[in-house]
Protein backbone atom coordinates (compact mmCIF):
# COMPACT_ATOMS: atom_id res chain seq x y z
CA UNK A 1 0.00 0.00 0.00
CA UNK A 2 1.41 3.01 -0.89
CA UNK A 3 1.88 6.06 1.69
CA UNK A 4 -0.89 8.53 1.27
CA UNK A 5 1.65 11.96 1.60
CA UNK A 6 3.13 10.13 -1.64
CA UNK A 7 0.05 9.21 -3.74
CA UNK A 8 -0.54 12.51 -3.64
CA UNK A 9 2.76 14.07 -4.20
CA UNK A 10 2.89 11.34 -7.43
CA UNK A 11 -0.54 12.59 -8.62
CA UNK A 12 -0.11 15.90 -8.37
CA UNK A 13 3.05 14.98 -10.26
CA UNK A 14 1.53 13.80 -12.83
CA UNK A 15 -1.10 16.59 -13.36
CA UNK A 16 1.51 18.75 -13.46
CA UNK A 17 3.97 16.77 -15.92
CA UNK A 18 0.53 16.56 -18.09
CA UNK A 19 0.07 20.57 -18.28
CA UNK A 20 3.99 21.51 -19.37
CA UNK A 21 3.57 18.29 -21.95
CA UNK A 22 0.13 19.35 -23.46
CA UNK A 23 1.84 23.15 -23.01
CA UNK A 24 5.26 21.64 -25.24
CA UNK A 25 2.34 20.13 -27.71
CA UNK A 26 0.95 23.32 -28.50
CA UNK A 27 4.57 24.54 -29.11
CA UNK A 28 5.89 22.52 -31.01
CA UNK A 29 3.57 19.59 -31.96
CA UNK A 30 5.37 16.46 -30.04
CA UNK A 31 2.59 14.80 -28.48
CA UNK A 32 2.12 15.18 -24.47
CA UNK A 33 1.21 11.15 -24.74
CA UNK A 34 4.91 10.03 -25.21
CA UNK A 35 5.94 11.91 -21.88
CA UNK A 36 2.60 10.28 -20.31
CA UNK A 37 3.59 7.00 -21.36
CA UNK A 38 6.89 7.25 -20.73
CA UNK A 39 6.07 8.60 -17.03
CA UNK A 40 4.17 5.62 -15.86
CA UNK A 41 7.23 3.33 -18.06
CA UNK A 42 9.98 4.99 -15.46
CA UNK A 43 7.85 4.66 -12.08
CA UNK A 44 6.35 1.39 -12.76
CA UNK A 45 7.92 -1.36 -14.76
CA UNK A 46 11.45 0.22 -14.51
CA UNK A 47 11.79 1.73 -11.00
CA UNK A 48 8.87 -0.36 -9.85
CA UNK A 49 7.84 2.90 -7.81
CA UNK A 50 4.17 2.20 -8.58
CA UNK A 51 2.70 -0.93 -9.61
CA UNK A 52 -0.07 -1.99 -11.68
CA UNK A 53 -1.55 -4.23 -8.66
CA UNK A 54 -2.04 -0.42 -7.13
CA UNK A 55 -4.45 0.67 -9.57
CA UNK A 56 -6.31 -2.18 -10.34
CA UNK A 57 -9.31 -1.78 -7.73
CA UNK A 58 -10.09 1.51 -9.81
CA UNK A 59 -9.14 0.38 -13.29
CA UNK A 60 -12.92 -0.57 -14.22
CA UNK A 61 -13.69 3.01 -13.02
CA UNK A 62 -11.10 4.49 -14.82
CA UNK A 63 -12.33 2.69 -17.83
CA UNK A 64 -15.79 3.52 -17.76
CA UNK A 65 -15.27 6.96 -16.82
CA UNK A 66 -12.91 7.45 -19.82
CA UNK A 67 -15.18 6.03 -22.51
CA UNK A 68 -17.83 8.27 -21.39
CA UNK A 69 -15.46 11.51 -21.97
CA UNK A 70 -14.39 10.74 -24.96
CA UNK A 71 -17.26 10.00 -26.52
CA UNK A 72 -19.60 13.08 -24.98
CA UNK A 73 -16.83 15.66 -25.64
CA UNK A 74 -16.34 14.16 -29.19
CA UNK A 75 -20.19 14.62 -29.75
CA UNK A 76 -19.92 18.11 -28.24
CA UNK A 77 -17.08 18.99 -30.76
CA UNK A 78 -18.66 17.31 -33.35
CA UNK A 79 -20.32 20.28 -35.64
CA UNK A 80 -23.42 18.70 -37.75
CA UNK A 81 -23.73 21.85 -39.72
CA UNK A 82 -19.57 21.02 -40.84
CA UNK A 83 -19.75 17.27 -41.26
CA UNK A 84 -22.73 17.63 -43.60
CA UNK A 85 -20.42 20.06 -45.80
CA UNK A 86 -17.35 17.86 -45.55
CA UNK A 87 -18.49 14.98 -44.19
CA UNK A 88 -18.45 12.68 -47.60
CA UNK A 89 -14.65 12.77 -47.64
CA UNK A 90 -13.82 12.49 -43.75
CA UNK A 91 -16.39 9.64 -43.60
CA UNK A 92 -15.04 7.68 -46.48
CA UNK A 93 -11.21 8.55 -45.95
CA UNK A 94 -12.53 7.12 -41.53
CA UNK A 95 -14.61 3.91 -43.22
CA UNK A 96 -11.87 3.07 -45.52
CA UNK A 97 -9.06 3.08 -43.44
CA UNK A 98 -10.92 1.78 -40.86
CA UNK A 99 -11.74 -1.15 -42.67
CA UNK A 100 -8.92 -1.68 -44.57
CA UNK A 101 -6.68 -1.54 -41.44
CA UNK A 102 -8.97 -3.87 -39.13
CA UNK A 103 -9.00 -6.46 -42.06
CA UNK A 104 -5.34 -6.71 -42.19
CA UNK A 105 -4.35 -6.53 -38.28
CA UNK A 106 -7.47 -9.02 -37.68
CA UNK A 107 -5.75 -11.65 -40.21
CA UNK A 108 -2.15 -10.98 -38.88
CA UNK A 109 -3.43 -11.87 -35.63
CA UNK A 110 -5.46 -14.89 -36.73
CA UNK A 111 -2.80 -16.44 -38.38
CA UNK A 112 0.41 -15.53 -36.90
CA UNK A 113 -1.17 -15.47 -33.07
CA UNK A 114 -3.31 -18.49 -34.13
CA UNK A 115 -5.93 -16.30 -32.14
CA UNK A 116 -10.05 -16.83 -32.37
CA UNK A 117 -11.56 -15.25 -35.47
CA UNK A 118 -13.36 -12.92 -32.71
CA UNK A 119 -10.53 -12.74 -30.76
CA UNK A 120 -8.41 -11.44 -33.15
CA UNK A 121 -11.12 -8.45 -34.48
CA UNK A 122 -10.43 -7.09 -31.18
CA UNK A 123 -6.96 -5.60 -32.60
CA UNK A 124 -8.92 -3.69 -35.66
CA UNK A 125 -10.38 -1.08 -33.15
CA UNK A 126 -7.60 -0.60 -31.36
CA UNK A 127 -5.40 -0.08 -34.14
CA UNK A 128 -7.22 1.78 -36.91
CA UNK A 129 -8.19 5.24 -36.97
CA UNK A 130 -6.73 8.60 -35.84
CA UNK A 131 -7.10 10.28 -32.21
CA UNK A 132 -9.27 13.20 -31.96
CA UNK A 133 -7.19 14.78 -28.72
CA UNK A 134 -4.15 14.46 -31.07
CA UNK A 135 -4.87 15.31 -34.35
CA UNK A 136 -7.98 18.22 -34.10
CA UNK A 137 -5.28 20.43 -31.89
CA UNK A 138 -2.50 20.09 -34.18
CA UNK A 139 -4.42 20.64 -37.45
CA UNK A 140 -5.40 24.19 -35.86
CA UNK A 141 -1.81 24.63 -34.50
CA UNK A 142 -0.48 23.68 -38.18
CA UNK A 143 -2.49 26.30 -40.11
CA UNK A 144 -2.86 23.81 -42.90
CA UNK A 145 -5.51 24.40 -45.38
CA UNK A 146 -8.95 24.93 -44.27
CA UNK A 147 -10.18 21.66 -46.06
CA UNK A 148 -7.27 19.41 -44.98
CA UNK A 149 -7.80 20.40 -41.43
CA UNK A 150 -11.46 19.59 -41.11
CA UNK A 151 -11.67 16.54 -42.85
CA UNK A 152 -8.65 15.33 -40.69
CA UNK A 153 -10.86 16.66 -37.89
CA UNK A 154 -13.77 15.14 -38.79
CA UNK A 155 -12.06 11.69 -39.68
CA UNK A 156 -10.22 11.46 -35.88
CA UNK A 157 -14.13 11.92 -34.32
CA UNK A 158 -15.60 9.90 -36.62
CA UNK A 159 -12.87 6.83 -35.75
CA UNK A 160 -12.87 7.40 -32.16
CA UNK A 161 -16.99 6.65 -32.35
CA UNK A 162 -16.31 3.88 -35.07
CA UNK A 163 -13.45 2.20 -32.93
CA UNK A 164 -15.35 2.02 -29.77
CA UNK A 165 -18.95 1.09 -31.24
CA UNK A 166 -17.15 -1.84 -33.29
CA UNK A 167 -15.08 -3.03 -30.45
CA UNK A 168 -18.41 -3.61 -28.46
CA UNK A 169 -19.97 -5.22 -30.51
CA UNK A 170 -17.35 -7.46 -30.97
CA UNK A 171 -17.32 -7.68 -27.43
CA UNK A 172 -20.87 -8.37 -26.74
CA UNK A 173 -20.31 -11.27 -29.78
CA UNK A 174 -17.99 -12.84 -27.71
CA UNK A 175 -19.80 -12.85 -24.89
CA UNK A 176 -23.32 -13.60 -26.08
CA UNK A 177 -21.20 -16.54 -27.72
CA UNK A 178 -23.77 -16.43 -30.49
CA UNK A 179 -22.65 -16.82 -33.71
CA UNK A 180 -25.84 -16.67 -35.62
CA UNK A 181 -25.36 -13.55 -37.69
CA UNK A 182 -29.53 -12.91 -37.54
CA UNK A 183 -28.89 -12.96 -34.11
CA UNK A 184 -25.95 -10.68 -33.94
CA UNK A 185 -27.84 -8.36 -36.44
CA UNK A 186 -30.92 -8.43 -34.45
CA UNK A 187 -28.98 -7.82 -30.52
CA UNK A 188 -26.88 -4.94 -31.92
CA UNK A 189 -29.56 -3.27 -34.26
CA UNK A 190 -31.48 -3.57 -30.61
CA UNK A 191 -28.52 -2.03 -28.73
CA UNK A 192 -27.44 0.50 -30.80
CA UNK A 193 -31.42 1.77 -31.17
CA UNK A 194 -31.66 1.71 -27.38
CA UNK A 195 -28.45 3.75 -26.79
CA UNK A 196 -29.24 6.30 -29.45
CA UNK A 197 -32.73 6.66 -28.62
CA UNK A 198 -32.18 6.97 -25.04
CA UNK A 199 -29.19 9.40 -25.44
CA UNK A 200 -31.30 11.71 -27.55
CA UNK A 201 -34.41 11.89 -25.71
CA UNK A 202 -32.35 12.55 -22.34
CA UNK A 203 -30.39 15.23 -24.30
CA UNK A 204 -33.79 16.97 -25.50
CA UNK A 205 -34.93 16.85 -21.93
CA UNK A 206 -31.71 17.95 -20.28
CA UNK A 207 -31.37 20.97 -23.37
CA UNK A 208 -34.85 22.04 -21.87
CA UNK A 209 -34.03 22.10 -18.47
CA UNK A 210 -30.36 23.76 -18.56
CA UNK A 211 -31.92 26.53 -20.95
CA UNK A 212 -34.04 27.51 -17.65
CA UNK A 213 -30.74 27.24 -15.67
CA UNK A 214 -28.31 28.97 -18.35
CA UNK A 215 -27.40 31.84 -15.01
CA UNK A 216 -27.38 29.27 -12.63
CA UNK A 217 -23.72 28.02 -11.07
CA UNK A 218 -22.96 24.05 -11.66
CA UNK A 219 -24.52 23.69 -14.45
CA UNK A 220 -21.55 21.18 -15.70
CA UNK A 221 -21.24 19.02 -12.08
CA UNK A 222 -24.59 18.62 -12.65
CA UNK A 223 -24.64 17.67 -16.38
CA UNK A 224 -22.08 15.28 -15.85
CA UNK A 225 -24.37 13.74 -12.63
CA UNK A 226 -27.08 13.24 -15.90
CA UNK A 227 -24.37 11.79 -18.58
CA UNK A 228 -23.04 9.09 -15.53
CA UNK A 229 -27.09 8.08 -15.06
CA UNK A 230 -27.98 8.11 -18.56
CA UNK A 231 -24.55 5.73 -19.73
CA UNK A 232 -25.41 3.54 -16.89
CA UNK A 233 -29.04 3.45 -17.62
CA UNK A 234 -28.64 2.65 -21.28
CA UNK A 235 -26.75 -0.38 -20.40
CA UNK A 236 -29.23 -1.65 -17.68
CA UNK A 237 -32.03 -1.20 -20.46
CA UNK A 238 -30.33 -3.19 -22.67
CA UNK A 239 -28.83 -0.25 -24.80
CA UNK A 240 -25.03 0.53 -26.02
CA UNK A 241 -24.08 3.37 -22.87
CA UNK A 242 -21.29 4.44 -25.43
CA UNK A 243 -24.14 5.17 -27.94
CA UNK A 244 -26.21 6.95 -25.48
CA UNK A 245 -23.21 9.60 -24.18
CA UNK A 246 -22.22 10.24 -27.70
CA UNK A 247 -26.25 10.83 -28.58
CA UNK A 248 -26.53 13.44 -25.54
CA UNK A 249 -23.53 15.10 -26.77
CA UNK A 250 -24.40 15.66 -30.55
CA UNK A 251 -28.09 17.08 -29.31
CA UNK A 252 -25.75 19.71 -26.50
CA UNK A 253 -23.30 20.40 -29.23
CA UNK A 254 -25.39 21.25 -31.31
CA UNK A 255 -28.44 22.83 -29.58
CA UNK A 256 -29.80 25.16 -32.79
CA UNK A 257 -30.49 22.35 -35.06
CA UNK A 258 -32.38 19.97 -32.38
CA UNK A 259 -34.15 23.00 -31.01
CA UNK A 260 -35.50 23.57 -34.10
CA UNK A 261 -35.92 19.76 -34.90
CA UNK A 262 -38.58 19.51 -31.61
CA UNK A 263 -40.02 22.85 -31.77
CA UNK A 264 -38.06 23.88 -28.49
CA UNK A 265 -37.67 27.68 -28.16
CA UNK A 266 -34.19 28.41 -26.70
CA UNK A 267 -32.42 31.53 -26.26
CA UNK A 268 -29.17 30.82 -28.85
CA UNK A 269 -27.45 33.39 -27.40
CA UNK A 270 -27.61 32.65 -23.95
CA UNK A 271 -27.41 29.35 -24.54
CA UNK A 272 -23.90 29.61 -26.49
CA UNK A 273 -22.41 30.80 -23.83
CA UNK A 274 -23.68 27.76 -21.12
CA UNK A 275 -21.95 24.74 -24.27
CA UNK A 276 -18.79 26.89 -23.86
CA UNK A 277 -18.52 27.13 -20.25
CA UNK A 278 -19.38 23.18 -20.54
CA UNK A 279 -17.00 22.38 -23.07
CA UNK A 280 -14.45 24.00 -21.06
CA UNK A 281 -15.11 21.78 -17.73
CA UNK A 282 -15.25 18.95 -20.03
CA UNK A 283 -12.06 19.31 -22.04
CA UNK A 284 -10.64 19.81 -18.52
CA UNK A 285 -11.86 16.66 -16.84
CA UNK A 286 -10.82 15.01 -20.11
CA UNK A 287 -7.11 16.43 -19.32
CA UNK A 288 -7.16 14.77 -16.13
CA UNK A 289 -8.62 11.45 -16.98
CA UNK A 290 -6.18 11.48 -19.72
CA UNK A 291 -3.35 12.45 -17.99
CA UNK A 292 -3.49 9.65 -15.23
CA UNK A 293 -5.06 7.13 -18.02
CA UNK A 294 -2.15 7.22 -20.23
CA UNK A 295 0.92 6.88 -17.11
CA UNK A 296 -1.29 3.98 -15.63
CA UNK A 297 -1.26 2.67 -18.99
CA UNK A 298 2.56 2.89 -19.10
CA UNK A 299 2.55 1.14 -15.91
CA UNK A 300 1.20 -1.95 -17.32
CA UNK A 301 4.27 -2.17 -20.20
CA UNK A 302 6.58 -4.95 -19.64
CA UNK A 303 10.07 -4.01 -20.06
CA UNK A 304 11.26 -7.55 -19.52
CA UNK A 305 14.09 -7.95 -22.65
CA UNK A 306 11.69 -10.85 -24.60
CA UNK A 307 8.43 -9.27 -24.28
CA UNK A 308 9.61 -5.66 -25.13
CA UNK A 309 11.62 -7.08 -28.50
CA UNK A 310 8.32 -9.24 -29.15
CA UNK A 311 6.06 -5.72 -28.72
CA UNK A 312 8.37 -3.95 -30.73
CA UNK A 313 8.45 -5.70 -33.61
CA UNK A 314 4.83 -6.49 -33.63
CA UNK A 315 4.31 -2.89 -33.10
CA UNK A 316 6.49 -1.94 -36.24
CA UNK A 317 4.67 -4.57 -38.10
CA UNK A 318 0.98 -2.83 -37.16
CA UNK A 319 2.57 0.58 -37.80
CA UNK A 320 3.67 0.03 -40.96
CA UNK A 321 0.55 -1.95 -42.28
CA UNK A 322 -1.02 1.11 -40.93
CA UNK A 323 0.84 3.35 -42.48
CA UNK A 324 0.46 1.65 -46.03
CA UNK A 325 -3.33 1.36 -45.96
CA UNK A 326 -3.46 5.17 -44.35
CA UNK A 327 -1.98 5.96 -47.83
CA UNK A 328 -4.01 4.03 -49.89
CA UNK A 329 -6.92 5.74 -48.17
CA UNK A 330 -5.82 8.98 -48.31
CA UNK A 331 -5.02 8.39 -52.08
CA UNK A 332 -8.93 7.31 -52.68
CA UNK A 333 -10.09 9.95 -50.75
CA UNK A 334 -8.70 12.73 -52.20
CA UNK A 335 -9.35 11.69 -55.99
CA UNK A 336 -10.44 15.14 -57.84
CA UNK A 337 -9.95 17.02 -55.00
CA UNK A 338 -7.69 20.64 -53.78
CA UNK A 339 -6.75 18.11 -51.00
CA UNK A 340 -4.16 15.67 -53.09
CA UNK A 341 -1.68 18.09 -52.84
CA UNK A 342 -1.82 17.24 -48.88
CA UNK A 343 -1.68 13.63 -49.57
CA UNK A 344 1.68 13.27 -48.03
CA UNK A 345 0.59 15.29 -45.02
CA UNK A 346 -2.96 13.56 -44.56
CA UNK A 347 -0.84 10.31 -44.39
CA UNK A 348 1.38 10.97 -41.36
CA UNK A 349 -1.27 12.67 -39.46
CA UNK A 350 -1.75 9.25 -37.80
CA UNK A 351 -1.45 9.88 -34.26
CA UNK A 352 -3.47 7.56 -31.86
CA UNK A 353 -4.75 8.03 -28.71
CA UNK A 354 -7.08 7.71 -25.74
CA UNK A 355 -10.21 5.37 -27.45
CA UNK A 356 -7.38 2.96 -28.59
CA UNK A 357 -5.48 3.14 -24.99
CA UNK A 358 -8.96 2.02 -23.31
CA UNK A 359 -10.10 -0.56 -25.49
CA UNK A 360 -6.53 -2.21 -25.37
CA UNK A 361 -6.92 -2.16 -21.22
CA UNK A 362 -11.35 -3.72 -21.62
CA UNK A 363 -9.98 -7.41 -22.57
CA UNK A 364 -8.21 -7.95 -19.40
CA UNK A 365 -11.18 -6.77 -17.27
CA UNK A 366 -13.37 -9.43 -18.86
CA UNK A 367 -10.78 -12.08 -18.48
CA UNK A 368 -10.53 -12.84 -22.10
CA UNK A 369 -7.42 -15.17 -22.77
CA UNK A 370 -4.21 -13.47 -23.75
CA UNK A 371 -5.61 -10.28 -22.93
CA UNK A 372 -2.02 -8.98 -21.97
CA UNK A 373 -1.42 -8.84 -25.59
CA UNK A 374 -3.41 -5.97 -26.41
CA UNK A 375 -1.99 -3.22 -24.23
CA UNK A 376 1.43 -4.27 -24.83
CA UNK A 377 1.61 -3.85 -28.70
CA UNK A 378 -1.27 -1.00 -28.04
CA UNK A 379 1.14 1.25 -26.59
CA UNK A 380 3.97 0.08 -29.16
CA UNK A 381 1.60 1.75 -31.95
CA UNK A 382 0.75 4.73 -30.02
CA UNK A 383 3.92 5.60 -28.98
CA UNK A 384 5.24 5.28 -32.84
CA UNK A 385 2.55 6.79 -34.91
CA UNK A 386 2.67 10.08 -32.48
CA UNK A 387 6.59 9.94 -33.23
CA UNK A 388 5.45 9.75 -36.72
CA UNK A 389 2.85 12.39 -36.10
CA UNK A 390 5.50 14.76 -34.74
CA UNK A 391 7.87 13.98 -37.68
CA UNK A 392 4.84 14.96 -39.81
CA UNK A 393 3.96 18.46 -37.85
CA UNK A 394 7.98 19.33 -38.71
CA UNK A 395 7.14 18.51 -42.18
CA UNK A 396 3.95 20.40 -42.69
CA UNK A 397 5.67 23.53 -40.95
CA UNK A 398 8.25 23.39 -42.90
CA UNK A 399 6.29 23.22 -46.06
CA UNK A 400 4.02 26.37 -45.42
CA UNK A 401 7.65 28.03 -44.53
CA UNK A 402 9.08 27.02 -47.84
CA UNK A 403 5.14 28.26 -49.57
CA UNK A 404 5.56 31.62 -47.92
CA UNK A 405 9.10 32.44 -49.19
CA UNK A 406 8.02 31.42 -52.68
CA UNK A 407 4.97 33.50 -52.75
CA UNK A 408 7.18 36.48 -51.13
CA UNK A 409 9.76 35.90 -53.98
CA UNK A 410 6.59 35.98 -56.73
CA UNK A 411 5.42 38.82 -55.25
CA UNK A 412 8.65 40.75 -55.45
CA UNK A 413 9.26 39.84 -58.80
CA UNK A 414 5.50 41.06 -59.97
CA UNK A 415 6.18 44.31 -58.16
CA UNK A 416 9.68 45.09 -59.77
CA UNK A 417 8.24 44.39 -63.26
CA UNK A 418 5.25 46.58 -62.75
Amino acid sequence: MLDLTFTFILAASILLIGFLADLLFRKTGLPDIIFLLSLGIIIGPILGVFSKSDLEPITPYLIELSLIMILFYGGMEMNLSKVLQQSGRAVLLAVTYFVLVTAAVSSFAKFVFNMDWILALMFGPMIAGTSSIVVIPLAKRLKMREETALTLSLESTITDVLNIVFFFAILNLYISGNLSIATIAQGMAAQFGVGILIGFVAGVVWLSILNRMTDQPYTYISTLAVLILVFMGSQLLGGSGVLSALAMGLVIGNHKHVASFVRMNIDSSRFEELKNVLSRFQSELTFLIRSFFFVFLGLMYDTSYGTLTFGLMIGLIFVSIDLILRYVSVRLTVIRSSMRTDTTIMTLMCGQGLAHATLSVIPGEYGIPRAEIYPMIVVTVIILTNIITSVGSLYVTRKIKENRRIEEVINADTHQSV
